[in-house]
């Protein structure tokens, strides 16, 4: 017969209490019951998730539900679920970060999260979906990834339905029905919804470009931009409509072609009855409610409220510029002739 871990445990504490004796006073019932073998315990070693049924050693991953974050950092003010998250966290206000990458630099204060980083520069992927073949360079991204097989979506909004299989897309989903954008840009000013659109905006202000196309003369800040990029050279359309069979270089290409089928207008503004199909368009909207027009000429300081507007007004104002460069070279090309032609008079003909 083979027994359990902690039957084993067991057995070794039952002999160990008849050397001592038998002269103690009972102590109280433990109170979780094995479901293999009906013995009773003070705690139990493995944890059912009542929200997704999933098991887990501990109950921290409860709190990815209930957002409850015991762990608070007196230095910065953030909040934590996780005690190894907030242990590693503390580590950065500490300045301990012993693993460098060779390549560019960057340092972490664990060696795995170094091992993670550096397959960004080598292209590795090593954790294959073994139900459609697409490769991770992370062991927790085909985890979120192996979800959209199985539909299991656990994170549901109260406000239009919409679910979600990681807690961050879900906390990044909820402030498009909020409006709140937590993530301010120290440069400019602007703020995101999002923590991946933050980090993205950021690299634009740096020009940092680190991933070449090897087809064409473009850059990159991101390998999965690249990876986009290259589906133009090679013709790959992987994202297929299944209502008219048009295909797509990227997933987003699709989702938003898929709204002309469906006529869903899924993001409404708090302030007035319009609705819009894509986040974008209801975050340009949003402005016209709030006055903000955060893109400025750097020449006039006038501002817009859409990066559309102000290109246009750059692209006029610099006609405009030439055409007045050009009139003003030709003005001046007359005015200098008749300048010269009245200080030297042609000669008159004799008589």
């Amino acid at each position: 017969m083979v027994l359990e871990p902690h039957q084993k445990e067991k057995m070794v504490k039952d002999q160990t209490a008849k050397k001592r004796g038998r002269g103690r006073p009972p102590k109280a019932k433990p109170a979780f019951k094995c479901s293999t073998c009906a013995e009773v315990f003070k705690s139990l070693s493995q944890h059912t998730c009542s929200q997704c049924n999933k098991t887990f050693s501990s109950k921290v991953h409860m709190r990815s539900h209930t957002g409850e974050k015991p762990y608070f950092c007196a230095e910065c003010g953030k909040s934590f679920a996780d005690p190894s998250v907030f242990r590693k966290h503390r580590r950065n206000h500490q300045g301990h970060r012993p693993y460098a990458c060779e390549e560019c630099g960057k340092t972490y204060t664990e060696l795995k999260d170094l091992k993670n980083h550096e397959r960004s520069h080598t292209g590795e992927k090593p954790y294959l979906c073994s139900d459609c073949g697409k490769a991770f360079s992370r062991s927790s991204s085909l985890a979120c990834h192996q979800r959209i097989h199985s539909q299991n979506k656990p994170y549901q909004c109260e406000q239009c339905g919409k679910g979600f299989t990681q807690l961050s897309s879900y906390q990044s989903h909820l402030r498009t029905h909020s409006g709140e954008k937590p993530f301010l840009c120290p440069q400019c000013g602007k703020m995101f919804s999002d923590p991946s659109s933050f980090r993205r905006h950021q690299r634009a202000h740096l020009g940092f470009k680190p991933y070449p196309c090897d087809k064409c003369s473009k850059r990159f800040r991101q390998p999965a931009d690249l990876a986009v990029h290259e589906r133009v050279h090679s013709g790959l359309r992987p994202y297929r409509c299944q209502s008219c069979d048009k295909a797509f270089v990227a997933s987003w290409d699709l989702r938003r072609h898929m709204l002309v089928h469906t006529g869903l207008r899924p993001f409404s503004c708090t302030e007035c009855d319009k609705s819009f199909a894509e986040r974008s368009s209801l975050n340009k909207h949003r402005r016209v409610h709030s006055g903000e027009r955060p893109f400025k000429c750097e020449e006039c300081l006038k501002s817009f409220v859409v990066s559309s507007s102000l290109t246009v007004f750059m692209i006029i104002a610099q006609s405009k510029n030439q055409l007045l460069t050009e009139f003003t070279s030709k003005l001046l090309h007359v005015c200098t002739t008749k300048l010269e032609s009245r200080a030297h008079p042609s000669a008159k003909t004799p008589q």
